[in-house]
């Protein structure tokens, strides 16, 4: 990361903090190293997807604590999209400190609000969801996402192996890649 994307990191980590499922703190460095990783082989605005990756769990910050910790279905799926309401808000909060113009910031919120629920054609859109998708498997966030979840890692490997899906190649090498370090973690 340069120092621009340095200090969004820095004003992001409040909001981060808030959220209440899992920590989101070392969630968002995962998406980011995914999103280093994926922009070395894809083509894609760095400049705007680096800041999205920092930036998109952040409207978690504002969603009920019920709505994040619930077993029931509709509920969370409700807290989902709440998080997804909430995060231009603080994008409009952050990304201003830094310099970015009113264009980039609708930009990026376009990008953030696009992570969950839709099937973007857009690269920039894509790219996301992918990196979103690949940082569950990094061993750091695997595990803390079985602690989190209360999950055996294999059945959580196994979860992921089922539902976690890419829209790039090079996502999928990577997943597949990481997904093997894990199986011989575990065994």
């Amino acid at each position: 990361m340069n120092k621009v994307q340095e200090k969004i990191f820095e004003l992001a980590i409040p909001y981060l903090q808030k959220g209440v499922v899992k920590d989101f703190v070392t969630h968002t460095k995962g998406v980011i190293k995914s999103m280093e990783l994926l922009l070395k082989k894809e083509k894609g605005d760095a400049r705007l997807l680096i800041p999205a990756a920092i930036l998109h769990d952040t409207g978690f910050s504002k969603v009920p604590v019920k709505y994040q910790k619930t077993k029931d279905r509709k509920l969370k799926v409700k807290g989902m999209e709440l998080h997804l309401f909430y995060a231009p808000d603080v994008i409009n909060q952050v990304l201003p400190q830094v310099g970015f113009n009113s264009r980039d910031v609708r930009r990026i919120c376009e990008i953030v609000i696009s992570h969950k629920f839709k099937r973007p054609r857009d690269l920039d859109k894509q790219l996301l969801i992918d990196a979103d998708n690949l940082s569950d498997v990094f061993k750091e966030q695997f595990y803390m996402d079985a602690r989190s979840y209360k999950q055996k890692p294999i059945d959580l490997l196994e979860y992921r192996v089922k539902t976690n899906r890419f829209y790039t190649k090079t996502a999928q090498d990577i997943f597949e890649r990481e997904v093997n370090k894990r199986r011989k973690e575990i065994k």
